[in-house]
C-alpha cells in the first residue's frame, strides 16, 4: 500500500507539479487552499503532509496545529522561504519533523520524504516488535497445566501491577528469566525496557561499572562516561539473574540502592536516582549461603520481598507432554512409546534440556514420527529397570506397574486422538475407572486432541 502524502501550497503551478512528480511512488493529493485541506485531514488520515508555511488566509503554522492535535501519526514538512527560517524553527519545535527552504529540487524533497518514511517504518518495526515481544511474554504462554504451574500464574498475577521487589528460586533451566519477562510485559512497566544481567556471566572487576556505570577518568581507559544498567532501565525493570553469586563488594552496593533507589556511578561523586522495578533469580540455597557467610542477609530480606518458586520439571512431568507438542510445533508427531519414556526421565536440565532435546530430535529423525529407539541410550536404558536393583520388592513391582499403566494409557489415547471413552473401551476398562488412572499418572487428553488438530 502506497504512502499517503498531501501537498498545500498556493501556488498552483508549484503545487500541481509537486503532486505529478510524486503521485508515482506515493498516493498523493494537493490543495491551494489551505482551509479546504484542512477539511480534507480531518476526514482523511494521512502519514505526511508538505505545507507552504506564508500563505494568505490560514498559515503552515495553523495547518500544523490541527494535524498534531487530531492526526498524531501525521508528519508535516513545513516548505518555507530563507527569511522565514525563524518561523520554521519554531514550527520544529510544535512538532514538525522537518522544514525545507525554497527555491528547492525535487529530488531533494524525495530525499527528505525517504528519510522521514524510514524513521517511521523503524518506528513501525519498533511497536511491531514490542507487541510481538508483550504478547510472547504474557503468563497464559508459559506452558503447563500442573498445580505447581498454576501457582506460578496466579503469582504473576498478583504481583504484575505493582513495584515490589521479586525473587524466583528454581533450579538451572525452569524458566526463571521467562517469569521476570512475564511479570513485566503484564504490569504496568510493560512499554518501558527490560534490562538482563547474569551476575556470573561477567568477571567481579566488570560487574560494578556494568551494573551503576563510571564517570570519566575513573580509572585507565576510562575515557567518557558509561551508563550502567540500573540508570539504562530507568522506567523499566532491570533481572538480576543468578543473584547470589555477586561478590560481596557489589552486594553492599545493591543493599544500598536497593534501600534508597539511588546509587553512585564509579568514580563519581554524584548520586543517581532511577525508578526502575528489580527482579532477581537464583538456583542456589539462598539460606545455606547465608549460613556460610557467602551472602548479606539483610541483602537476602531486601529481594526476598514477594518471592516465587519454579518446580523443576521432574516434579510436573504431567506438563510434559504439552511442553514438547509445543516444541515440536508441528513439524514431527512423537509416537506414545517415546513420549511415555520422556516423561518418566528425570530431566535434571529441566525445561532447557527437554527442548534442546526435541529440537535435536527434530533434526535427526528422518521419519515424520519420532519413536523410541529415536531416543539417545540414556532414555532406552532400563526402561522398566529397578534403578540400581536396591528397591524393595513392592517398591520395584510398583514402578514397573505405574510405567506399564502410563505407557498403556498414553498409547491408547494417542491412537483415539484423545477420545478418552473410545480409548477405555480399547482396554476394555469403564470410562470412570480409565479417568481415575489418568488422575493417577496425570494425564491429560488434551495434548492427543491438538496434536491430532494439528496434524
Amino acid at each position: 500500500m502506497k504512502r499517503k502524502l498531501l501537498f498545500i501550497d498556493d501556488d498552483a503551478v508549484f503545487c500541481n507539479m509537486l503532486v505529478s512528480y510524486f503521485s508515482e511512488e506515493y498516493d498523493v493529493t494537493g490543495f491551494t487552499d489551505p482551509a479546504e485541506a484542512i477539511k480534507f485531514i480531518r476526514a482523511n488520515p494521512c502519514d505526511v503532509v508538505v505545507t507552504d508555511l506564508s500563505m494568505p488566509g490560514v498559515d503552515g503554522l495553523e495547518v500544523l496545529q490541527v494535524v498534531r492535535s487530531g492526526a498524531v501519526d501525521t508528519d508535516v514538512v513545513i516548505m518555507t522561504a530563507y527569511g522565514s527560517i525563524d518561523t520554521a524553527v519554531e514550527a520544529m519545535r510544535r512538532g514538525a519533523y522537518d522544514y525545507i527552504i525554497k527555491p528547492f529540487g525535487v529530488d531533494e524533497l524525495s530525499l527528505h520524504l525517504e528519510k522521514l518514511f524510514e524513521k517511521r517504518r523503524l518506528v513501525e518495526e519498533n511497536l511491531d516488535l514490542r507487541k510481538f515481544i508483550g504478547t510472547k511474554y504474557r503468563p497464559e504462554n508459559i506452558i503447563g497445566e500442573s498445580e505447581g504451574m498454576r501457582e506460578v500464574y496466579r503469582f504473576i498475577d498478583r504481583v504484575a501491577q505493582g513495584d515490589s521487589t521479586v525473587l524466583i528460586t528454581g533450579e538451572s533451566g525452569t524458566g526463571k528469566e521467562l517469569v521476570a519477562r512475564a511479570i513485566h510485559f503484564a504490569g504496568k512497566r510493560r512499554d518501558s525496557r527490560i534490562v538482563s544481567l547474569n551476575c556470573t556471566a561477567i568477571p567481579e572487576t566488570l560487574l560494578e561499572s556494568e551494573l551503576f556505570g563510571y564517570a570519566r577518568g575513573a580509572f585507565s581507559g576510562a575515557a567518557t562516561d558509561k551508563t550502567g544498567l540500573l540508570e539504562y532501565a530507568d522506567g523499566g525493570t532491570i533481572f538480576l539473574d543468578e543473584i547470589a553469586d555477586t561478590p560481596s563488594s557489589i552486594q553492599a552496593k545493591l543493599l544500598r540502592f536497593l534501600q534508597d533507589r539511588k546509587f553512585r556511578p564509579v568514580g563519581s561523586n554524584k548520586e543517581i536516582a532511577v525508578d526502575v522495578r528489580v527482579v532477581c533469580a537464583t538456583n542456589r540455597d539462598m539460606a545455606e549461603m547465608i549460613r556460610e557467610n557467602r551472602f548479606r542477609q539483610d541483602l537476602y530480606y531486601r529481594i526476598n520481598v514477594v518471592s516465587v518458586h519454579l518446580p523443576p520439571l521432574r516434579e510436573r512431568r504431567e506438563d510434559i507432554p504439552g511442553l514438547i507438542s509445543v516444541f515440536l510445533a508441528g513439524r514431527k508427531k512423537i509416537h506414545p512409546g517415546a513420549l511415555s519414556l520422556l516423561c518418566r526421565y528425570d530431566w535434571p536440565g529441566n525445561v532447557r534440556e527437554l527442548k534442546n532435546l526435541v529440537e535435536r530430535l527434530v533434526t535427526f529423525t528422518d521419519a515424520g514420527t519420532i519413536k523410541s529407539d529415536d531416543l539417545p541410550p540414556e532414555f532406552l536404558q532400563g526402561s522398566f529397570a529397578l534403578d540400581d536393583g536396591t528397591l524393595a520388592y513392592n517398591e520395584a513391582k510398583k514402578k514397573v506397574l505405574d510405567g506399564f499403566n502410563r505407557s498403556i494409557i498414553t498409547k491408547s489415547l494417542f491412537r483415539n486422538e484423545g477420545n478418552v471413552t473410545r480409548a477405555a473401551e480399547e482396554l476394555g476398562l469403564d470410562r470412570a475407572n480409565f479417568q481415575r488412572l489418568m488422575r493417577r499418572y496425570r494425564i491429560s487428553s488434551k495434548q492427543f486432541r491438538e496434536q491430532s488438530n494439528s496434524n
